[in-house]
């Protein structure tokens, strides 16, 4: 028996829906390991010149220039886990009242006394994020792009001068 045209829609919108669902959860999960891999980089870092500043020959040797090149790398690295964190809570808030809703959703559903309640029960076609918020996760990404990057050449402005500068006076 041939499908009506309304059911080949049906069909049709909720096989799309569904690969909908799957790329938003897909794009969520890429996200969500780009923003937690930007902040585990520049912890590292941060770890790295905390150990390069932490030995006592190094402090007395190095210039006020060079103090505040590792001083200003800190800082942009901090700002940097910072925004990545924010974000991370921001997305998590989103899929909490995601999650949320649909539970709500199915709750409604369960306690449906009637076939026009149930109808009335209607599934999200995607839970795909709103486009503001969207922005905004890629901006904060971006965010934390940009912000490790200008670490990355604070830092490497301080090893540079620690190569030709400071080991000129430790001659």
């Amino acid at each position: 028996m041939e499908k009506t045209l309304d059911a080949k829609k049906q069909d049709k919108v909720e096989a799309l829906a569904e690969d909908a669902k799957e790329s938003a959860s897909e794009g969520y999960n890429t996200e969500n390991q780009l923003s937690n891999n930007l902040i585990s980089v520049t912890l590292a870092f941060v770890a790295l010149l905390a150990t390069a500043i932490s030995t006592s020959n190094v402090l007395s040797a190095i210039s006020i220039e060079q103090k505040v090149l590792i001083m200003a790398s800190i800082v942009i690295f901090s700002i940097s886990i910072f925004v990545g964190l924010v974000n991370y809570y921001l997305n998590m808030r989103f899929h909490q009242k995601s999650a949320k809703t649909s539970r709500k959703k199915a709750d409604r559903a369960d306690d449906a006394e009637s076939k026009a309640e149930l109808g009335t029960v209607k599934q999200t076609s995607a839970t795909v994020r709103p486009q503001s918020s969207t922005r905004r996760n890629n901006a904060l990404i971006v965010a934390q792009i940009v912000l490790l990057l200008i670490g990355l050449v604070l830092c490497v402005a301080f090893i540079g001068t620690m190569l030709f500068e400071t080991s000129k006076v430790a001659k």
